[in-house]
């Protein structure tokens, strides 16, 4: 148990920096990094890149569609829904394992689902116009229904991607980091070079001259054309894949048969040089925060390298590094001295309550609501805060990894700033078609800047947290998804009904 306000040390690389020895670890860093090679990384980047650029880039064409598909302003909310349904994937990922083990290959799988999200993108579109009439209302149907797929991708991509990477070298599960955190990246760029064309203006009606009507200029592009990019952009992660599990290159730099420190779903006992074992814990998956987590094993390489670099060459060559700390125990530090303290039982269940509750906010209820936030400011308002927040979620990631605050009073300072923006965010929703500052540049400006924070301070806490329970022994890791992924799901199914069977919500409507 650690008082409130004593931090939990995260990464290696804090140990690294305060070391005597930094021309050595520079040393073996080089050469450490001279024997990978490039064109995996590559691969590796493309392959991540196909994890959420589909969810990731239908939002970004939300202030587009709620303006053409019959929900309107209620469209967020159905996706939100759907991408927690899709969550099933997983779930029947797990249940066939338990059936089936060892009978299916993990790669099979992930050819049909990357298939499955392919395709989708491609009829995405094709037909995410169409519609059909379901109980006396018209419904996008095949929108729901294609977006149901490329969420598929996502949701399992935490349960089958990263396990695939593990199969590779550790400095090649970075490179898929970076392609994850690019596929929030990517379509946010792409989405502000498309534009929304303005805000709306009051034109007179094409029937009727006295009666005025809202004109907005088209974007620079279409949305149809912004769904042909992701799906160029989802071929060239699924043949990135084919390639990193079939080219004789890649297979040089897998590690198969090699012991895997940091397996997502394998359990390990490395042994120091005083006889103990390094860690005698199932490393946990968080099925929601993949970015910046796996990162430690590169940094826990070079830790090892410090005090044997004349080891440090390659993948062989460490392993024979192992084994020389091992008959070495003078030369080999003991893990108990950097062992993190174990959290008292009240600021574990905390960091679980304040995980499940900015998940709620940041994952279920946000989406769905960002409609009646934002568009009363108007359409470039909208567009912005997509852009940006998306721009800010990967962001908020990498400086968790270059700046890691593990102590309970900061993170709680940082999960209260984000409520109180989160009030702010809310109030301007329930105001609508009149929230505060509406038809002003201060406005516009403030709820911009609202979203993209908020966005950035919700990730930042969730990465925080995740890499604290990381630390701990047991089922923390696993614990604190399940409560994000419930977070996100009660605030999702909440939030659909009180916009779409209550009056909570007004949708605005110029040139009335």
């Amino acid at each position: 148990m650690f008082p409130p306000s004593e931090g939990t040390p995260l990464l290696t690389s804090q140990n690294i920096q305060s070391s005597p020895h930094t021309m050595t670890e520079m040393f073996c860093s080089c050469r450490r990094f001279s024997n990978r090679k490039f064109l995996v990384d590559i691969l590796a980047i493309l392959f991540g890149i196909s994890a959420w650029i589909s969810i990731n880039g239908m939002f970004m064409q939300l202030p587009l569609m709620v303006q053409t598909q019959p929900e309107g302003w209620n469209l967020p909310s159905y996706l939100s829904v759907i991408i927690q349904i899709a969550n099933v994937g997983p779930v029947l990922y797990s249940i066939s394992q338990k059936l089936f083990p060892g009978r299916i290959k993990d790669c099979w799988i992930i050819y049909v689902i990357l298939s499955f999200g392919t395709i989708a993108l491609l009829l995405m579109g094709f037909f995410y116009h169409k519609t059909t009439d379901i109980g006396g209302s018209e419904h996008s149907t095949a929108l729901f229904i294609l977006s149901f797929f490329g969420a598929l991708v996502g949701c399992t991509s935490s349960v089958l991607f990263m396990p695939f990477m593990s199969n590779f070298r550790e400095i090649y599960l970075i490179s898929y980091f970076v392609g994850e955190g690019l596929s929030g990246f990517l379509p946010s760029v792409v989405g502000l070079i498309q534009g929304v064309g303005g805000n709306p203006v009051c034109v007179p009606s094409a029937d009727n001259s006295s009666v005025v009507v809202p004109y907005t200029a088209p974007p620079r592009f279409s949305t149809q054309a912004f769904f042909f990019f992701l799906f160029a952009m989802m071929t060239l992660s699924t043949v990135s894949f084919f390639l990193l599990n079939n080219l004789r290159l890649c297979e040089s730099e897998r590690t198969d048969s090699q012991p895997r420190s940091r397996a997502p779903s394998t359990k390990y006992s490395q042994t120091l040089g005083d006889g103990s074992p390094r860690a005698n814990r199932t490393p946990d998956f968080n099925p929601i925060f993949t970015v910046r987590e796996d990162v430690e094993a590169l940094m826990k390489e070079q830790d090892i390298c410090k005090t044997h670099h004349h080891k440090c060459n390659n993948t062989a060559e460490h392993t024979s590094a192992k084994s020389d700390v091992t008959s070495s125990p003078p030369k080999t530090q003991s893990l108990s001295d950097t062992k993190p303290k174990s959290l008292s039982n009240s600021v574990y269940i905390y960091f679980l309550v304040t995980a499940s509750w900015v998940c709620m906010f940041g994952n279920g209820i946000f989406p769905s609501i960002q409609s009646y936030s934002c568009l009363p400011y108007g359409n470039v308002a909208y567009h912005l805060s997509v852009a940006l927040g998306s721009m800010a979620n990967p962001m908020a990631c990498f400086l968790a990894f270059f700046y890691p605050y593990s102590s309970v009073k900061t993170i709680s300072t940082l999960a209260s700033l984000s409520t109180i923006i989160t009030g702010y965010i809310m109030a301007t929703a329930l105001l609508s078609p009149v929230p505060p500052l509406v038809n002003t540049a201060a406005g516009e400006a403030l709820v911009v800047i609202s979203w993209v924070a908020v966005t950035g301070l919700i990730t930042y806490v969730k990465v925080s947290i995740a890499s604290v329970l990381r630390l701990q022994e047991g089922r923390a890791l696993f614990w604190c998804g399940a409560v994000q992924q419930m977070g996100s799901a009660v605030g999702a199914i909440l939030f659909f009904f009180l916009i779409n069977y209550t009056k909570l919500f007004t949708s605005y409507y110029p040139c009335t």
